[in-house]
């Protein structure tokens, strides 16, 4: 009568004849979901002009009939997902040219006839995923020039034809994730100037051109995670100015090429997980001034920049699990004010007096952070004892007071060294019996305000007693803006 919608689901019905559902000029959606349907007869769906959308999913359907779309001028959704299609007929949409959305997810499809899609030239969304589709016939995504979303995710494509995308100059969102690609042409993207998402992940890549993203604009989320990466092209990146998201997680990756990241000033989301790095670059990620995450889990790193984060000041949560890290640098996140979830677990950490200051980081914050599983390594006193259990007056460093190493080096740093900090944590500076070095200093607003003198700019003096293990340090600062050649400079602390 007057229905305007029908469903068929988990019945018993093995085909739909021509002409046994009538006619009705009402119906707008038909769904035969999860049956036992096998055939579909030629003008199986003739008398209804007004539907809309048809589905026919989730049946042994091993074939569809090239005049089985015939009589329904108004549809634009044809869902044929989780089949047993193995072709499509030349034709099939000769009926069907007002489609904007084809799914044929999950059947079995092993090829398509080049000119198949010709008729869909107000196509949208284009569904392939989940077949055995081996290669993308050329000249067959040409006619859609309106096409938004391609997925060809989980097919056997080894390869992708030059210029195979070209025409598809809206496209938003291309999937390609979950193939056996080992390589890209050098163009493969050309002509994509309106993508946002680009999926692919789980491929066999080993390299990249390096130019293969640069007509891309406006890119916003990248995974290039689960290939065969061992390294990168360090102008990678520099035509995505746009992206938001990227992943490298999962790849071979030993090393990452300074200014790698240089021109992605808006990425919020870096992953990295799942490689084989046992060095990252002191400025590796210079320039990334919107970053809130970064994964850095499941490496080989052993030791970590001291300025690595310095340029992150946006940082909410950086992941360090299941790596080699015995310690980290002092003030490694004194730049970063907004940092508030840490994964420390899985790594070997040396608690001695080298720990002091990730200690007392960790311990400013009220509530835990996500490093509960986080333990000692060494000593074997203090072997399995979670970070925050070990008392600052256990962080013990055996033999005589040295000169630290240089950044960098591998020998340990000088026994006895010490780092002093002021209750409100804005300065620092680590020492030992001889020298200190790695001054922090956060400015607080001077009192009383600067004075102004003549010929010279704005004076700031400040004065802090500072506490550590080893006893007190008072630090003098004076900063002075000079005319000529002279440098600005701050004065030396200190101590009673």
């Amino acid at each position: 009568g007057n229905a305007t919608q029908l469903f068929f689901v988990e019945t018993a019905l093995r085909s739909v004849r021509s002409g046994a559902l009538g006619s009705s000029t009402t119906l707008t959606k038909l769904v035969f979901l999860n049956n036992n349907i096998q055939d579909l007869e030629d003008g199986a769906f003739q008398g209804l002009p007004s539907l809309t959308e048809l589905e026919v999913s989730g049946n042994p359907l091993p074939a569809v009939s090239p005049r089985v779309l015939v009589g329904l001028p108004s549809l634009s959704k044809l869902f044929l997902g989780a089949n047993a299609l193995r072709s499509l007929q030349p034709g099939l949409f000769a009926d069907a040219c007002c489609l904007q959305d084809l799914r044929l997810s999950g059947n079995r499809i092993e090829t398509l006839p080049p000119s198949i899609f010709r008729p869909l030239r107000y196509l949208r969304t284009l569904d392939l995923s989940q077949n055995v589709l081996n290669e993308l016939p050329a000249g067959l995504l040409a006619p859609l020039t309106a096409l938004r979303l391609l997925k060809v995710s989980d097919n056997l494509l080894a390869r992708l034809p030059h210029g195979a995308f070209g025409a598809l100059g809206r496209l938003a969102e291309l999937h390609l994730d979950g193939n056996r690609l080992e390589e890209l042409p050098a163009r493969a993207f050309a002509g994509l100037g309106a993508l946002r998402r680009l999926q692919l992940q789980h491929n066999a890549l080993g390299s990249l051109p390096p130019d293969i993203f640069a007509g891309l604009p406006n890119l916003t989320v990248l995974s290039l995670e689960g290939n065969r990466l061992a390294t990168l092209p360090a102008t990678l990146f520099t035509g995505t100015p746009r992206l938001l998201h990227l992943s490298l997680a999962r790849n071979e990756l030993e090393m990452l090429p300074q200014g790698l990241f240089a021109n992605l000033s808006v990425l919020q989301t870096l992953v990295l997980s799942y490689n084989s790095m046992n060095h990252l670059p002191a400025g590796v990620f210079q320039g990334l001034a919107e970053l809130a995450t970064l994964h850095l889990s499941h490496n080989n790193l052993s030791s970590l920049p001291a300025g690595l984060l310095s340029g992150l000041p946006l940082l909410t949560a950086l992941v360090l699990d299941h790596n080699r890290l015995a310690r980290l640098p002092p003030g490694l996140f004194d730049t970063n004010e907004g940092l508030v979830r840490v994964g420390l677990g899985s790594n070997p950490w040396a608690c001695d007096c080298h720990l002091a200051y990730l200690l007392s980081w960790l311990q400013g914050f009220a509530e835990p952070l996500t490093h509960a599983q986080a333990s000692c390594a060494s000593p074997a006193a203090l072997q399995g004892r979670s970070l925050l259990e070990v008392p600052h007056g256990q962080l013990q460093c055996p033999g005589a007071p040295g000169v630290p190493p240089e950044e960098g080096s591998d020998r340990e740093h000088a026994p006895g060294q010490c780092t002093y900090r002021n209750p409100e944590g804005t300065v620092s500076i680590a020492c030992d019996s001889t020298s200190c070095q790695q001054l922090s200093l956060h400015l607080p607003p001077p009192s009383p305000p600067p004075r102004q003198a003549a010929g010279l700019g704005p004076v700031y003096q400040g004065a802090w007693v500072l506490h550590s293990r080893c006893g007190k340090l008072r630090v003098n600062v004076m900063v002075t803006t000079q005319t000529g050649d002279e440098a600005t400079s701050p004065g030396l602390p200190t101590a009673p």
